[in-house]
């Protein structure tokens, strides 16, 4: 039985018995559920006493701990009574405020970033998803010839219990290939993706063999569904996306059965305890909202050799960009970066510049109020949209989309659009390289290849130490880069550093900032984090035809 609960601004403290130790727990604010975890995850409180426990909060929920609350422990198997204790965060004189722009409560999800569970949404958001879940069905069937199934959540919940779990925040979707080989199954995928994105709906591309369908209702994000890709090679092994290897038989997966999910007829596999068995384990049977995937690494690696990982990133730095997340924001394009300063200083009237990595847009706004025809990209979605928002009602001369450097081919379909300008461009990319994997710095220098060849510079900077090279903890990246490293990644570009500068600025980066209630000075920075003054180069590349 869980006793004895204290709440403070690291976390939570209870009292357990050792043979709970694997029991799962659901935390509760102001009795709405919000993050679950297992009593094992949680460690030793005191010294002198073996069953006091202290289970941190996450570090997604930090920012959201200011004001009064009350903060409730309810095991899921349901066999003990509800422990609450009231607790005050920061200086907030109000109710703590764990929801989105919209009002929408948020919950911490099973891969620790910040989500919507189908409980906080509008009533009828069951129906409303199934409904969409049929409709990418009949898109899917025009489009290639494939079995589509429920997987996941939409078909853990159903088979076992009859309903939708509350707790889930999507409908999942697979589908079985008829393609053997990795590659022919890729480019069926894209085939797939272009079809549900000619039919107005939109579509994220997680990688080769993921989408990410978005709704929203009365103007309101409403939940989404994603669609993994599957097949059998040659050797008898089945593959779905993202955690499934296994040797099956084909008739074990289709032709599909049907589940009623909710007074939807919807298809499942041949062996739907075979999938959830492959997917949750053996212990599928019994809810547990505190499940995270632990996939082999023979897998996730064949997996990312095959697909790639497009989305490398993209939830924690949305997780940290949400407008709701500590208060204070300074209006948008307001206070420039000592960088952009720099840069407008050296630009003649109306330059073309091309911002990479543009974050909220602040350097982005204010040079187009400078008189410069800026075009911003990154790969955060809801600033593009408030950026572009603000440059609308201003009658500035400034888009905002969103690119992935990690997808190549919106890489080469950007770089050919912006070079059909046939005019010399000005890139800007403050704090992108500390930003970016290895892996997408090719398409980066890519894309600068492509937009130089009119003439024009880039001017981008890198940090010459690191404040979180290993963001596996928590965070962002943030790393140092050799700058003759980059140097000579870019001259097989056709690029050179024409100039380097070293400069020393005030910087903030996330994952660093004071626990609730402490003095931040860079509460209402551009990045929310702990300030560190960071020795940087800055740098001006060039594009130089070879000989």
């Amino acid at each position: 039985m869980l006793t004895d609960l204290t709440v403070d601004e690291t976390g939570v403290v209870f009292t357990a018995a050792a043979e709970d130790r694997l029991r799962a727990v659901d935390v509760l604010l102001d009795g709405r559920r919000i993050w679950s975890f297992r009593i094992a995850d949680a460690a030793a409180a005191a010294e002198d006493d073996p069953t006091r426990f202290r289970m941190p909060w996450p570090a997604v929920l930090l920012p959201y701990l200011d004001g009064w609350s009350t903060v409730g422990l309810r095991p899921v198997d349901g066999r003990d009574g509800l422990q609450v204790a009231t607790a005050r965060f920061g200086t907030g004189g109000h109710p703590v405020r764990f929801e989105d722009a919209h009002g929408l409560g948020l919950m911490v999800n099973k891969w620790g970033t910040i989500g919507h569970a189908l409980a906080d949404y509008p009533a009828g958001i069951e129906q409303r998803l199934l409904d969409r879940v049929d409709r990418v069905r009949e898109v899917i069937a025009a489009a290639v010839d494939v079995d589509v199934y429920v997987t996941g959540g939409t078909l853990l919940g159903p088979y076992r219990d009859g309903h939708v779990m509350p707790n889930d925040d999507d409908a999942d979707l697979a589908y079985l290939s008829g393609r053997r080989h990795p590659a022919d199954v890729a480019r069926e995928g894209f085939v797939l993706g272009r079809a549900v994105a000619a039919a107005g709906i939109t579509v994220l591309r997680l990688s080769a063999g993921h989408l990410q369908l978005h709704f929203e209702h009365e103007g309101r994000p409403d939940g989404y569904v994603d669609i993994f890709t599957g097949w059998i090679d040659d050797a008898g092994w089945w593959y779905q996306l993202f955690p499934i290897r296994a040797q099956v038989r084909r008739e074990q997966l289709v032709p599909p059965a049907t589940l009623d999910v909710e007074g939807h007829p919807e298809p499942m596999c041949r062996e739907p305890e075979l999938m959830l068995e492959e997917l949750y384990g053996p212990g599928w049977r019994s809810p547990d909202p505190a499940f995270s995937f632990d996939v082999p690494r023979t897998t996730s690696d064949r997996f990312y050799g095959w697909m790639s990982d497009q989305h490398m990133d993209r939830e924690p730095w949305e997780d940290h960009y949400r407008y709701d997340v500590l208060g204070g924001r300074v209006e948008l394009g307001t206070e420039p970066t000592a960088y952009a300063q720099e840069l407008a200083g050296r630009l003649a009237p109306g330059t073309t510049i091309v911002e990479l990595g543009a974050g909220r847009g602040h350097d982005a706004l204010w040079l187009a109020q400078q008189g410069h025809r800026v075009q911003a990209l990154d790969y955060v979605r809801w600033p593009m949209l408030r950026a572009a928002e603000a440059a609308a009602q201003r009658g500035l001369d400034a888009t905002f989309r969103t690119v992935n450097l990690y997808d190549p081919r919106r890489v080469l379909a950007l770089g050919a659009e912006l070079a059909a300008r046939d005019e010399p461009t000005v890139v800007y990319a403050r704090d992108l390289l500390a930003t970016l994997w290895d892996v997408g710095r090719p398409g980066l220098h890519r894309l600068l290849s492509m937009l130089l060849r009119r003439g024009g510079e880039a001017h981008l900077d890198v940090p010459r130490s690191s404040l979180r090279p290993d963001p596996s903890r928590g965070g962002l990246l943030h790393r140092a880069v050799d700058v003759d490293v980059l140097a000579a990644e870019m001259a097989g570009y056709g690029l050179v550093v024409r100039d380097t500068v070293d400069v020393v600025e005030e910087v903030a980066w996330p994952g660093g900032r004071q626990q609730p209630g402490a003095t931040d000075p860079t509460a209402g920075s551009e990045t929310g984090g702990a300030s560190s003054r960071l020795e940087k180069t800055r740098m001006v590349v060039a594009w130089r035809r070879r000989r």
